[in-house]
């Protein structure tokens, strides 16, 4: 690993999805309702994980030393998002660059009116939906990344053709709803990241975040979201430092703290 021993606990949290989604649909037939539930329950979770600590570290700070590694990875990882992994690099990128503003096509404000932010229902129901990758797809072509972009649309495709060869009716009934509802949760946590956020050009006060130990641990210090904004490119263990670093100015903007980790953020008052 290149940065960080533990960042191999988040390489084995994507081959851990991979591989499970797999043996799901092989043995599809062979379980009963009840252990579908249970097992739709697992694999959300680990839908949801992936994009918001996973990914969301990696595009960031690759793992590997190897450039050979980090390509092989994003390659596997973007059958787990279901969609190339370049892409949401360069949209995640565009929110960063553009923090949460109307020119981020992320942005929670973008589709609310009388400039608020639209409601997290709509919000996380139909962002997978929108027009949020054209400027990802634009940026990737640019950087003359169309060879990596074509090698993850041929991965997703291989996988989705694996899952309904082993049998389809897993992937129209569990695997569909399963990729929706992950993304679903995925957009409502980058939403409640920067519910009651200041204005997107104060760089000290356009996130929201969450210090509970036990969350950080769990989630990579993800809950520090703020400083995460002020540093975009420092490893996730080096977020608490930041925090240090620039407290004065995050106090001085007002920085909201959370009372609740951002998939209760509509608790917020």
């Amino acid at each position: 690993m290149k940065y960080s021993k533990y960042d191999f606990i988040l390489v084995a949290v994507a081959s851990t999805q991979l591989c499970s989604l797999i043996m799901w649909a092989k043995y599809f037939e062979e379980l009963s309702i009840l252990s579908h539930s249970f097992i739709f329950v697992l694999e959300l979770l680990l839908f949801y994980y992936n994009p918001i600590v996973v990914t969301h570290n990696f595009l960031h700070v690759p793992f590997f030393k190897s450039s050979l590694l980090n390509r092989i990875f994003s390659t596997l990882n973007s059958m787990n998002l279901g969609l190339p992994q370049i892409l949401y690099k360069y949209h995640h990128l565009n929110h960063h660059r553009h923090n949460n503003s109307l020119e981020d096509p992320s942005s929670t404000y973008l589709f609310g009116k009388n400039q608020e932010q639209e409601s997290w229902i709509t919000y996380s129901a139909f962002s997978l939906l929108r027009d949020g990758t054209r400027q990802a797809w634009i940026q990737t072509l640019k950087k003359n990344e169309g060879h990596l972009l074509l090698s993850e649309i041929i991965s997703v495709a291989v996988f989705w053709s694996l899952l309904t060869y082993l049998n389809w009716k897993f992937f129209v009934f569990l695997y569909l709803p399963l990729f929706y509802c992950g993304w679903f949760l995925a957009h409502m946590e980058n939403y409640f990241e920067h519910f009651k956020a200041h204005s997107p050009s104060d760089r000290y006060g356009n996130a929201v975040s969450f210090y509970p130990g036990w969350y950080n641990i769990l989630m990579f210090n993800e809950g520090y979201h703020q400083e995460h904004h002020i540093s975009p490119q420092e490893h996730w263990s080096n977020r608490p430092q930041t925090k240090m670093k620039y407290i004065e100015q995050m106090r001085k903007a007002g920085a909201y703290q959370a009372k609740y980790p951002p998939l209760l953020g509509m608790f917020e008052k």
